[in-house]
């Protein structure tokens, strides 16, 4: 029989709702995995009695910091600094192999660029701290995948980032995530296109013909069941059917407006094309209900479950 897998949950933004999400999704237990929070002992207790939870994990001490330094809502440079350190070790867990996934409670990327962060997220810090060749920001929501081809950039510099290349990569780890985490065979991927009407044969810009296109091209002569590109108008009405296994998006709003709309409860965020499994909720830091006992932990759950169902299939491999 397969073992449990191992799950390392960093605790977040002190000053945000990750604490407090990360002891409701633990307080109930269970038998199907093992948890361990990254996080300070005092912060993580100080959460469990606000929220009236019994978590159970095993705690690693990866911030020293006490409640008084927690600024409830506040962006700060202790709070990042907190946030990042429990992610080092997190992700150093995992590298090492005494973890099977990790699961990251959101930060504030301005508290953690005030803590000396470069990264403008998760994903891109990430792929440093695992020394990944690429990595793919991609959301699991039950009713279908969104990969993006760019994230964390102004719209204006979107069209400038979209190169075959670019949108190959995506195409291929999405597809090899799809096949050796999600365990699915024979994957279906729908590849969104940059422009209104996909360009309309070059009416409304070129990228479609430029790049999309012959990176569709390619990753079919691969053997990547990919298609493409279509208007993304229309594409995420079938992909909700069920057309496809994902969708590759060009940017960050085009594939996350539909995919929160139907999924924001229980969306979950992971990062494809790392060494290391890592999923977390679709939310951020919620500053303004930070610490008042009322924070959802449907997402985190949700992340957590992701995670172990991800484990599980990577451990099942190893095991052959």
């Amino acid at each position: 029989m397969d073992r449990k897998p191992i799950i390392g949950i960093t605790m977040g933004d002190p000053n945000g709702i990750g604490p407090e999400v990360v002891v409701k999704a633990l307080a109930k237990g269970g038998d199907e995995y093992d948890a361990v929070v990254f996080g300070s002992r005092d912060v993580l207790n100080a959460a469990a009695g606000l929220a009236g939870a019994s978590p159970e994990y095993k705690l690693v001490e990866a911030s020293d910091l006490g409640m008084g330094g927690v600024a409830p809502g506040k962006v700060d440079r202790t709070a990042g600094e907190a946030g990042l350190s429990c992610i080092r070790a997190a992700v150093e867990a995992a590298m090492s192999g005494e973890i099977d996934a990790v699961v990251t409670a959101p930060i504030s990327k301005e508290s953690t660029h005030l803590a000396g962060s470069p990264y403008p997220g998760h994903t891109e810090m990430l792929k440093d701290l695992t020394d990944a060749e690429n990595a793919v920001m991609m959301f699991e929501g039950g009713r279908f995948r969104v990969a993006l081809v760019t994230i964390h950039t102004a719209l204006a510099n979107v069209p400038g980032l979209i190169t075959k290349e670019r949108v190959l990569s995506t195409i291929s780890i999405t597809h090899e995530s799809l096949r050796n985490l999600f365990g699915i065979d024979s994957p279906k991927i729908a590849v969104c296109g940059l422009n209104p009407h996909a360009g309309e044969s070059g009416a409304f810009g070129n990228e479609e013909i430029v790049h999309i296109t012959p990176a569709v091209l390619e990753a079919r002569e691969s053997g990547i069941d990919a298609e493409g590109p279509y208007p993304a108008d229309t594409l995420f009405y079938h992909a909700n059917k069920g057309k496809w296994d994902a969708v590759v998006a060009m940017y960050h709003d085009q594939g996350l407006i539909p995919f929160k709309m139907l999924s924001f409860e229980k969306g979950v965020n992971m990062t494809a094309g790392l060494p290391i499994i890592r999923t977390s909720p679709d939310h951020g830091t919620a500053y303004d209900i930070a610490w008042k006992g009322i924070a959802d932990p449907s997402s985190m759950k949700a992340a957590i479950d992701v995670a172990v169902r991800l484990a599980r299939v990577r451990i099942a491999k190893r095991a052959k």
